[in-house]
């Protein structure tokens, strides 16, 4: 069964000048984890399921997710969220040659009109629709570059502006893009986490980062 079968890639619901699209990575094998980290179970729900439903619940439409490694189980663990009308799901052929693949497939995704689109990870499972919508009105604001600041560097998500798209189409394999928005980072707007969105940051590469999550959650 391919995923126009499981679900309707619906067209996007029209965003308005108040949201902007999504893009939800989730499409790597999680070779460092050891198994699928996204279907790994915290408070009942899958890894995945915590961070596409914040992102469903945040100012961004159409909400993009990106598939790719066991696309069918991810669908199954996602059955609550398949029939919000914002939601539309692309399995990346390639995802087995990296993130900067699934990255490149979610931003050519991205409807045409859109000012730019909001990246974000399928590996945080404690981000929230608050932060996103904060990223979100930075950028509608400014049109510029947005991303919070974690331990000095760029966080998720990040906002980004169509004009930067380009820049983000030449990455390979699994860069990540770091050293686009650290060129960026005078320019860019950045965002002042408060102590208790801290964990919004907490992605999963690693068996010891699930247990710091589990503890938290």
């Amino acid at each position: 069964m391919d995923l126009g079968e499981a679900w309707d890639l619906k067209e996007p619901v029209g965003s308005s000048e108040e949201t902007l699209p999504g893009v939800v990575l989730a499409a790597g094998a999680s070779r460092r984890f050891g198994q699928n980290k996204l279907l790994f179970p915290v408070g009942g729900h899958a890894v995945l399921y915590h961070a596409l439903k914040e992102a469903l619940q945040a100012p961004l439409d159409p909400v993009i997710l990106v598939l790719g490694y066991e696309c069918e189980k991810a669908l199954q663990a996602l059955e609550e969220l398949k029939d919000s009308p914002k939601l539309r799901v692309l399995k990346n052929p390639q995802w087995g040659q990296g993130r900067a693949e699934s990255l490149k497939c979610g931003l050519a995704a991205v409807p045409k009109h859109s000012a730019g689109a909001v990246v974000l990870l399928g590996d945080m499972p404690l981000m929230t629709k608050e932060l996103i919508a904060r990223v979100v009105e930075a950028f509608l604001g400014s049109r510029k570059l947005c991303f919070p600041i974690y331990q000095g560097s760029p966080g998720r998500p990040v906002a980004l502006p169509k004009e930067l798209f380009g820049e983000f189409e030449k990455l390979s394999g699994d860069a990540s893009g770091i050293k686009i928005l650290t060129q960026y980072w005078e320019s860019a707007v950045k965002i002042e986490l408060a102590p208790h969105e801290e964990p919004t940051q907490w992605d999963i590469d690693t068996p010891e980062d699930l247990a710091q999550i589990l503890r938290a959650s």
